[in-house]
């Protein structure tokens, strides 16, 4: 008997990553490739996501007729029934049709369409929670942009249209001036995504109240250059205006996961995402502030929380597990 396969794809705002592997779901087969996120027109994603699938199935040998399925996480918001995404503040345009194109090139797969961030904690369902922390389990990626994903007593949260748990959108400064790319104003991604850091450090720049000797011999005087990457190592270095924003990063990060923990009371919050490549800026103080005194954020009990070994595969990791829960009738997405 042929062995059955399944492929996951997980589209970001900078990323695309389509991987590959047998239906056990054994680590060590998973073959991937990524590429970077097309925008130079609504089906450029679409189109880079089948040219690289069509390089895997030749390069593993593998027909598509042994496909049991696509699992297809984006960005959001998503239309799940149209199979488009929709009013995504990185991806460039208002609307983006995936499901469709990918269906004319690989026709009579099964394609399980679901926001990224629902995908990713279904990764670290899969892959790597305890079993104690499996029924209450949140992911929150912090990247170019924020989301989350939640299982609750057992059950992925998807809401009407399968885009429950944007958080990144959830306002933390509803009185702020400081706009989102969504259009709103005083969301937690405005303060603490990528984006958000780099935007902070320009807009202090500009005002020129703090020191940024250090943030300026890092990028050698060019302040086009800088982003998060830059801010967080001239913080560690002391500089005053990078500081400022890693604080206020950390802060707003606080306020989101306790809000997070007041709505879902979870067992542990799993945390990933470019961000996260400096989480020890990040992390190590809200765990102490969660374990210290977590009522100024949390009424609930507080949770875990971890760094996702996974990494950056780790919503490939769920595209490939929504597949196999699918094909199982899994309760977690029942």
């Amino acid at each position: 008997m042929e062995e059955m396969y399944i492929i996951g794809v997980d589209i970001g705002g900078t990323w695309i990553r389509v991987g590959i592997c047998a239906a056990d779901l054994k680590e060590e087969k998973i073959k991937h490739k990524i590429a970077r996120t097309g925008k130079e027109s609504p089906y450029s994603i679409s189109t880079s996501v089948c040219e690289i699938l069509n390089q895997l199935l030749i390069e593993n040998n593998i027909e598509k007729e042994y496909i049991i399925g696509i699992g297809l996480a984006s960005a959001g918001p998503l239309d799940l029934d149209k199979g488009e995404i929709f009013n995504n503040a990185n991806l460039g345009f208002k609307i983006i049709p995936l499901k469709k194109p990918i269906e004319k090139k690989f026709p009579e797969i099964p394609i399980y369409f679901i926001n990224d961030c629902n995908a990713a904690v279904l990764g670290v369902h899969y892959f790597e929670a305890e079993e104690y922390e499996k029924d209450n389990l949140v992911y929150i990626t912090i990247s170019t942009g924020i989301g989350g994903g939640v299982i609750c007593n057992g059950h992925l949260l998807l809401g009407k249209e399968g885009n429950a748990v944007e958080v990144g959108h959830g306002l933390v400064a509803p009185r702020s001036k400081i706009q989102c790319n969504c259009g709103s104003y005083g969301c937690w991604e405005v303060f603490s995504s990528g984006t958000g850091v780099r935007n902070r450090a320009l807009e202090a720049i500009s005002e020129g109240k703090l020191n940024i000797d250090i943030l300026l011999e890092i990028v050698n005087n060019d302040i086009t250059k800088i982003t998060a990457k830059e801010i967080f190592q001239a913080a560690r270095k002391g500089d005053k205006l990078s500081k400022k924003v890693i604080d206020d990063c950390v802060f707003y990060t606080t306020v989101g996961f306790g809000l997070v923990n007041n709505f879902y009371d979870c067992s542990t919050i799993y945390v990933g995402g470019a961000m996260m490549k400096d989480h020890e800026q990040i992390l190590p103080p809200i765990i102490k502030q969660f374990k210290e005194n977590p009522i100024i954020f949390t009424i609930n009990n507080p949770p875990e929380i971890k760094l996702t070994k996974l990494g950056d595969d780790v919503g490939l990791r769920g595209a490939l597990a929504l597949v196999k829960y699918k094909t199982e009738n899994h309760k977690v997405i029942s």
